[in-house]
């Protein structure tokens, strides 16, 4: 009786197993497909939008994104991580709590625009900085009270649905911007075009899955929980934010809007493969590594290893189509004022290798609770960029910036590998193949552009 026992325990396993990985495949299937179209909608609105604006406009847009996506990381406590690993993820009360400190956040961080603006409206000697820091700092209200069914629906890898939510929003903010900027092309446009598309999103939320109608609640056991499982998440994004945003900040300082605007231009082109990897690991890597997280080492990187090849083969062909394209898009879709961009996209997108092979680590360590080598790895990756930004841009001008952000972020890939070695899923031999895999791409793609007559994208950076 025990045997037959323990034969069908191991059956349901294995038929449970297969219904997550199954589950997963389909979730990538959705981000690839999701992703291409919500790329073509940006690169779409950024091609018009470039047409409708000054490129002083773009870059102080990109300075007061990055102030309030700079708060937002500064005050995160992964409540959406914290209901994923929990066993009480989907509970009411468990829900409730974290939809409460979610929305007290919003509030926190709208609060903090108001006094803030005008300190940075003074360092940037921009007035517009006044308003226009406020009145973006709302949509973190607005975002706030968005449905736990998110919440939920991230656990569950409802990737479809939360898809879907993102493309209607990025849809509406260019459908907005675009109308407005007809009217009226001032910045506000690209302000009041963020707000309608985040109060869209937000409506939206509450219709695309099942109805949970929230409540206030802080129920102390799932409180202390979050705020403890928040602590090392809350450090490791502040550093985050300094790493990721702060190329911007000090830019902001060096050089004037057009050229922050341009630069902009460049990263956004550039980042296309690590949001895709981004969007994997966050929809679903998390979620799907994190039901195998309490799997013996050896089976659980087995699994890893599959599902992480598959991704990262796809990353390499995307990073390869956007080194050898890239600055010739710049060149035929954009006009002259955004040239400059081109070569900057070959030399960010040369340095997003190891960005991407970190971006799949990152949910290994969250799901094994190690989360504290991330956040040793972003501390390294801030001082790296802090000391190599302002040093490359005094030693080179903008090509010696440009470059020292493409590899200021290495660190984070080698503390990321030392501590999933250390804790017995090393991906270093994975990588190593991937790495020659990636260069036979690229190889062929030079190869191919050469036979066309194009002159190697390498040449521009020089």
């Amino acid at each position: 009786m025990i045997t037959e026992a323990v034969s069908v325990n191991i059956s349901e396993q294995k038929q449970n197993s297969r219904h997550i990985e199954k589950r997963a495949l389909k979730g990538v299937s959705y981000v690839i497909v999701a992703y291409g179209i919500s790329t073509g909608l940006r690169l779409i609105s950024s091609m018009v939008l470039s047409r409708l604006f000054l490129p002083a406009y773009f870059g102080v847009m990109a300075l007061t994104t990055t102030i309030i996506v700079g708060l937002y990381l500064l005050s995160h406590l992964g409540l959406e991580d914290g209901v994923i690993q929990h066993a009480r993820g989907e509970e009411a009360n468990f829900l409730f709590t974290a939809w409460t400190l979610q929305v007290i956040r919003g509030a926190a961080l709208f609060l903090i625009t108001i006094p803030l603006s005008f300190p940075v409206a003074a360092i940037y000697h921009e007035h517009l900085l006044i308003a226009m820091l406020p009145v973006l700092g709302f949509s973190c209200v607005i975002g706030s009270f968005s449905s736990p069914s998110l919440l939920v629906m991230a656990r569950q890898m409802g990737v479809a649905r939360m898809t879907f939510l993102e493309l209607l929003s990025s849809f509406a903010q260019f459908a907005v911007t675009v109308i407005w900027a007809l009217i009226h092309p001032s910045i506000w446009a690209l302000v009041g075009g963020k707000l309608i598309a985040e109060v869209i999103r937000t409506l939206t939320s509450y219709y695309i899955a099942p109805s949970i109608r929230p409540r206030f609640m802080l129920e102390p056991e799932a409180f202390k929980h979050l705020i403890k499982f928040g602590r090392w998440i809350l450090l490791s994004t502040a550093l985050t934010f300094f790493a990721l945003q702060s190329d911007r900040l000090i830019l902001g300082k060096l050089v004037s809007w057009q050229m922050l605007g341009i630069y902009g231009i460049a990263y956004t082109l550039s980042d296309v493969p690590r949001q895709i990897i981004n969007q994997f690991s966050n929809r679903v890597g998390y979620p799907f590594i994190a039901r195998f997280s309490n799997l013996p080492r050896a089976k659980f990187r087995a699994i890893l290893i599959r599902y992480r090849g598959y991704v990262l083969a796809i990353g390499a062909l995307v990073l390869t189509l956007v080194i050898t394209t890239g600055d010739r898009f710049i060149q035929i879709v954009y006009d002259k004022r955004y040239h400059q961009a081109s070569w900057m996209v070959v030399v960010l997108a040369c340095g997003l290798w190891h960005t991407l092979m970190t971006a799949t680590m990152t949910p290994v360590l969250l799901s094994i609770q190690r989360a504290y080598y991330h956040t040793i790895a972003m501390a390294l990756y801030c001082l790296t960029l802090f000391i190599c930004l302002p040093l490359g841009f005094h030693m080179y001008g903008m090509f010696g910036a440009v470059v020292a952000v493409a590899i200021s972020d290495l660190p984070v890939y080698i503390v990321s590998s030392i501590g999933l070695a250390r804790e017995k899923i090393s991906l270093v031999w994975q990588d190593a193949k991937l790495t020659l895999l990636l260069s036979v791409l690229l190889g062929i793609a030079l190869l191919i552009r050469h036979g066309l007559g194009v002159p190697s994208p390498f040449l521009l950076a020089r």
